[in-house]
């Protein structure tokens, strides 16, 4: 499947309808005449199929069940169910985006996937997002639901721009309005307008914080932009944004855990 990237291409370039050409795109690599020639092997045994991802899977498929308290979430179980998703999208899309890139199909087959991919992300930012509002507006029952349907509006539009977004730095943007949604849950929550478990809003700080340096890592192209050639293998910035994703969704679950059994244990004031 692999040999069937570069029939009869020149090795020391790519053209824009050749596999090489896609994948410099996605990964940022230099793809010079001096390693065009070995990329197959790179794909293969790891340039552009790290094991990060699959080991993200592998890890959040075991650990997500064994760490949620299901037992104690009560009629909120539904969001345990909707955060494990949120949490398991992006390295699933991930996966399979990075497994079936080299695709003989070229072109058509890698823009599939990387919608594949897009719908991991989008599905983190939204489905994500809703334990967060859930447990932040617990005790304003009129405006709860209407946060959670307005959130899911927005999600949808910020989902299809970045699905037809035509470059990186432009799907990154599109997430920006899900981002400026969250900070104003966060705000209300920091000023006393929220409630929520006390220690998940710096996780969720942190959360963020780490998405936003992986997208602009991935989308500066760092540090590869420096040293054309020097990064293709190891510490570029798609290995790079990668391991901050999955430390953004740690964080994520270590806030939403907490929040979770703080909302199935607390009664809210009468009005």
């Amino acid at each position: 499947m692999l040999r069937g990237c570069w029939p009869g291409k020149p090795r020391g370039g790519a053209s824009p309808t050749s596999c090489t050409y896609w994948l410099s795109q996605s990964l940022g690599l230099e793809l010079s005449a001096r390693n065009v020639g070995g990329m197959e092997g790179v794909v293969s045994w790891g340039g552009a199929l790290r094991p990060v991802p699959r080991l993200a899977l592998l890890g959040f498929l075991v650990l997500l069940p064994m760490t949620m308290p299901w037992g104690q979430l009560g009629k909120d179980g539904w969001l345990g169910g909707t955060h494990c998703v949120a949490c398991l999208a992006p390295p699933a899309g991930s996966v399979l985006y990075h497994l079936f890139m080299c695709h003989q199909g070229g072109s058509p087959v890698y823009t599939r996937l990387l919608a594949l991919d897009m719908c991991g992300v989008c599905l983190v930012n939204t489905l994500g997002a809703l334990p967060i509002i859930h447990c932040t507006l617990a005790c304003r029952p009129w405006l709860r639901p209407a946060a959670l349907v307005g959130y899911t509006m927005l999600s949808g539009v910020a989902g299809w721009r970045a699905l037809t977004a035509p470059s990186t730095s432009a799907r990154l943007r599109a997430f920006g309005w899900q981002a400026g949604a969250r900070l104003l849950v966060f705000g209300a929550r920091g000023v006393g307008l929220g409630s929520g478990a006390p220690g998940s809003l710096p996780c969720y700080l942190r959360m963020d914080a780490l998405a936003l340096l992986g997208g602009l890592v991935n989308v500066a192209r760092l540090p590869e932009r420096w040293g054309p050639g020097r990064f293709d293998y190891w510490g570029n910035s798609h290995q790079i944004m990668h391991l901050l994703s999955v430390g953004s969704i740690l964080q994520l679950h270590a806030g939403v855990v907490p929040d979770l059994l703080w909302a199935a244990r607390h009664a809210c004031p009468p009005d």
